[in-house]
């Protein structure tokens, strides 16, 4: 008996398909989106051209499982590291291009069409890098931005058309790279996809879920009428019945906030949980069916837990990161 995090090769692979039009950067930050780093790089490693990651540590750690092309996406600090780690970076200023140069790193510009987060955004700044790239004869992998949000159409085209605007200003022909999984439904001229949160199965429909995770009965203990369980006296039996611990808790990434608001299943019969998750584990009401031992999944879609915590499913996934159980492939 254990708590496992299963991932579904099948539901990761067609997923995959989705994107596979273009050339893919499979997004694997924060733990692959909490689904586990070694696991989703192994399984992608022959299927995509690039991965990108966060920061220059998350590249060290996912070179340890590849030999391809690693972009870091953020703002890079240590480009030494990377430099010894043959990590490519995402350059906004002629700063940035000064130190890639200077530790002889490949790099990708990025232009703001609208987030307001990383990028060059002005016709001025993307005329003055353009001479500084000729003077210094720096060729660019490609020319990036990120839409803020692809389920707005009206807006996302107006973005796509700063982005052809600023783009412009750069002389050189090279690749185009635009990140945001809903952007593929879109018909825009590009040529590399960075695939983030679809990979996993959300964002936009026909997509399948890749993470389960599940956990078994730990206990089962039988509570009188008016007796209460777990912390905070937060949940009081309205009648004698079954209970059951079952091993999951916050310390896990199941949060707290989902206290009394979830079902799990066990055999294929939903069950309530109940009262407030603890560190370690929560409680679940039983029938007579249920004995220690038998297999919880405790969850199965991330966008059922969002809702009820008025969040998105980046948030609920990348929270099973520190998940304390073994992680299957299957």
């Amino acid at each position: 008996m254990e708590n496992v995090k299963e991932i579904c090769i099948e539901n990761l692979f067609e997923n995959l398909k989705v994107f596979s039009k273009k050339k893919v950067c499979a997004m694997v930050k924060a733990n692959a989106y909490g689904h586990g780093l070694n696991e989703i790089v192994t399984l992608l490693s022959d299927r995509v051209e690039m991965f990108g990651v966060a920061n220059e540590k998350e590249g060290v750690l996912v070179r340890k499982f590849t030999d391809k092309k690693i972009v870091v996406v953020g703002k890079t600090n240590n480009f030494e590291l990377c430099r010894k780690h043959n990590l490519q970076v995402v350059v906004e200023n002629e700063s940035d291009i000064c130190k890639t140069l200077d530790k002889g790193l490949l790099c990708h510009l990025k232009i703001d069409c609208g987030m307001n987060r990383l990028g060059a955004k002005s016709q001025f700044e993307l005329k003055l890098l353009n001479r500084f790239l000729e003077d210094n004869n720096v060729k660019l992998e490609s020319i990036s931005t990120h839409f803020p949000n692809t389920a707005n159409k009206t807006q996302t085209k107006k973005n796509y058309q700063r982005f052809l605007s600023l783009r412009k200003n750069i002389s050189q022909k090279t690749p185009v790279s635009f990140g945001g999984s809903g952007i593929i439904d879109y018909d825009f001229e590009f040529d590399i996809i960075r695939a983030g949160i679809g990979l996993y199965g959300y964002e936009r429909g026909g997509l399948l879920p890749v993470l389960k995770i599940k956990s078994f009965v730990e206990k089962v203990f039988y509570v009188k009428a008016g007796e209460n369980i777990g912390y905070g006296m937060g949940y009081k039996a309205k009648s004698g019945g079954f209970y059951g611990i079952v091993p999951v808790g916050y310390a896990d990434g199941l949060k707290r906030g989902l206290s009394g608001r979830f079902c799990v299943l066990i055999d294929g019969k939903r069950y309530s949980a109940v009262g407030n998750i603890c560190m370690d584990c929560f409680f679940v009401k039983l029938d007579k069916s249920v004995g220690v031992g038998q297999t919880v999944i405790v969850m199965q879609d991330a966008n059922e837990f969002a809702k009820k915590l008025n969040t998105i499913s980046y948030e609920v996934l990348t929270g099973f990161s520190n998940f304390r159980g073994k992680t299957k492939v299957v």
